[in-house]
């Protein structure tokens, strides 16, 4: 009973907003504090990937499955557009992107993910903005719910619910869309296009997971993940094969590397931004009567 009565003292003490004393930033959605399943125990035991062509099997550099616990915090709703990059190049005398062949984007695409940006660009957005680049966990929790789900909607691979490229001929498949343009693939926090349109930039370095067996060379401090797939095809298979292979790269536990300094004209990025503590709420509205 003392720890109810001292919740209620302390939201009186905030502001007539009950005790909502931190709304999520205009643009973001709140992934609440708690655990969930990040990663995955299953393993490429007939080496698919491989008679592929593709570099490493799958599910190789995600396991072992384990639970992850984060704290409250707010990632951004869609990734971040071209309109919202121009307004940063603008206040900050930024660089823009190659790909505008310009100061601005071309007309039109305002609501475009921004891409061809780079880790250090994307870095310096997410400052700028008082955010930060997600960390894989923030990631993965934002895109697979508290119950681990494969996809953001669920668990069974639908080509209609991301900008995921559904032919095995056509390169660029359709093409990047506006932000939000796949409803039905809004992850369980209210997040669009985590898989398709663009991968995206997060914090942390391509390094094997606790526990992690596969032996890859490319472990270390010299790329960085990327996470969620892009509208661009991923090779010529078979077009049986190459629906299998776009659901499993798909996956919301799939990892990537890229080279830190590349600006790929399919890669971008959203940011996130911690939730105050109900008590880092009351010392900053007590610091600011002083």
């Amino acid at each position: 009973m003392e720890w109810v009565k001292l919740s209620i003292f302390l939201c009186l003490l905030l502001a007539s907003g009950g005790c909502e004393f931190d709304p999520a930033p205009e643009g973001m959605v709140l992934v609440p504090a708690g655990p969930f399943a990040m990663g995955t125990d299953r393993e490429d035991k007939d080496n698919q990937a491989l008679s592929l062509g593709l570099p490493k099997p799958w599910y190789a550099d995600e396991s072992p499955e384990r639970r992850v616990s984060l704290r409250d915090y707010y990632i951004d709703k869609y990734e971040v557009t071209n309109r919202q990059y121009y307004i940063f190049c603008q206040a900050t005398d930024y660089k823009p992107p190659p790909v505008w062949g310009g100061m601005k984007y071309p007309e039109g695409t305002d609501d475009l993910p921004v891409t061809a940006v780079n880790y250090y660009d994307a870095f310096a957005y997410a400052e700028w903005a008082g955010k930060r680049l997600p960390t894989e966990e923030e990631w993965e929790k934002a895109a697979r719910g508290p119950d681990g789900l494969i996809y953001p909607w669920g668990n069974e691979f639908d080509i209609s619910d991301a900008n995921v490229n559904p032919s095995a001929t056509k390169k660029e498949g359709r093409g990047l869309k506006p932000v939000g343009s796949f409803p039905g693939g809004v992850s369980y926090y209210g997040a669009y296009d985590m898989i398709g349109n663009a991968w995206e930039w997060v914090w942390d370095y391509y390094q094997p997971y606790p526990g992690n067996p596969y032996p890859s060379p490319d472990y270390g401090k010299k790329f960085v993940v990327v996470r969620g797939m892009s509208y661009l095809g991923i090779g010529h298979f078979p077009k049986e094969e190459y629906r299998k292979a776009v659901a499993l790269m798909a996956r919301a536990s799939y990892r990537e590397k890229l080279n830190p300094l590349a600006k790929k004209k399919d890669v971008g990025f959203r940011c996130v931004k911690e939730k105050r503590s109900l008590f880092d709420a009351l010392g900053e509205k007590e610091a600011r009567k002083k």
